[in-house]
């Protein structure tokens, strides 16, 4: 899934902090890096327990943790890195990862008695959703223009 992640992240982020001025490229950025991570381990034939780490919760606390730890408060480079920081909850959040107790609250010793597999129509659905929602969003070169350089929608 890729459209849904971004759709249903963007939608999400205005509802619910209705920042109008939020560089949205980052929260984006943040939406695709777990998957993106994964497919960094998966090509260097990393074990799965490895893998388990980029979809916990544990790995999404750590970068926020480092993210407050590292950054100055007040800065744009912290709020552009919180905005990424959010991006990889609502990731968790859009992959229905509470669903796998193990992957989701990993390292913590949870077993895997069942394991998720979403339709290939909840997936068609949930992705035409987000290009929907984006479709709407970006509807002129204008916007998408504007989106490009400014990261508004």
């Amino acid at each position: 899934m890729f459209l849904w992640f971004i759709g249903g992240g963007v939608l999400i982020f205005k509802s619910v902090f209705k920042d109008d001025r939020a560089d949205l490229r980052f929260l984006i950025t943040g939406l695709l890096f777990l998957d993106f991570l994964d497919n960094i381990l998966a090509l260097r034939f990393i074990g799965k327990e490895l893998k388990l780490i980029t979809h916990s919760l544990f790995f999404s606390v750590l970068v926020m943790f480092l993210i407050m730890l590292l950054s100055k408060r007040g800065t744009l480079i912290r709020k552009n890195l919180l905005l990424f920081s959010i991006g990889l909850y609502l990731h968790l959040f859009l992959d229905f990862m509470w669903l796998d107790q193990a992957n989701f609250l990993y390292p913590l010793p949870f077993e895997n008695k069942e394991i998720y597999v979403q339709p290939t129509s909840v997936t068609i659905f949930l992705e035409l959703f987000g290009f929907s929602y984006l479709a709407l969003k970006l509807k002129t070169i204008k916007l998408l223009q504007k989106f490009i350089k400014q990261g508004i929608i």
